[in-house]
C-alpha cells in the first residue's frame, strides 16, 4: 500500500446537498458533485492522511470489507487527483 500522504487542493469550496457535496474550483470555475464515498474522503482530507488511514476511517464508517474498500479507494484517489481535488504529497 502507498505511504503517500494525500491532501486537498484548497482552491475548491463546496456545500453538502443531501448525501453528496457539490464542489466549485475558485481558480478554474470547474465544478463537480461528489457521491457519498468521495464526500467522505473529501471530509477526511481536512487533514492530510495516508491511503491506509483513509481506508481505516471509511471501513469504520461504512459496512464494507477490507478488499472492496482498498480497491475502491485505489480507483477513487487517482480520480480525485486527475480532477485536481486532492494530491499525494
Amino acid at each position: 500500500m502507498s505511504k503517500n500522504v494525500w491532501q486537498r487542493d484548497e482552491s475548491w469550496v463546496g456545500t453538502e446537498v443531501e448525501d453528496s457535496i457539490v464542489m466549485l474550483n475558485l481558480e478554474t470555475g470547474k465544478y463537480v458533485s461528489l457521491n457519498s464515498t468521495a464526500s467522505a474522503v473529501w471530509q477526511l482530507l481536512e487533514e492530510p492522511r495516508t491511503q491506509e488511514e483513509i481506508e481505516l476511517a471509511l471501513r469504520s464508517r461504512f459496512a464494507v470489507d477490507e478488499a472492496s474498500c482498498r480497491e475502491s479507494l485505489a480507483k477513487l484517489l487517482p480520480q480525485m487527483h486527475e480532477l485536481s481535488l486532492a494530491r499525494p504529497g
